[in-house]
């Protein structure tokens, strides 16, 4: 197209009248949006939905699980027991160094 034809086709454009939507336009979209049903995402891991449910009471347990071994070791060490790292070195130079095992 040349660009007199483009120009009277766009000047016929403007002055023709835009289309008016119907009266009752704004009820049809609202209508139409209360039917449709949203779509529902395809879950790929509803596992690690679960395990974020799960994580706050695993973490408390987790928790309190630290807070009694480390009560448990100022206790016993109170107590004249020896410590973790005592007792532990102690049963496995025995355990090397003992001939018996041989």
């Amino acid at each position: 197209m040349n660009e007199k034809k483009l120009k009277q086709l766009f000047e016929s454009a403007r002055r023709e009248q835009p289309p008016v939507p119907p009266a009752d336009f704004a009820a049809d979209v609202l209508r139409a949006v209360r039917q449709v049903q949203p779509a529902k995402l395809k879950e790929q891991f509803p596992n690690f939905d679960q395990l974020n449910s799960w994580f706050p009471r695993i973490a408390l347990a987790a928790a309190a699980v630290i807070a009694l071994c480390v009560a448990a070791d100022y206790g016993l060490t109170a107590a004249g027991l020896p410590e973790l790292g005592d007792g532990t070195a102690q049963a496995s130079s025995q355990f090397v160094f003992n001939a018996e095992n041989f």
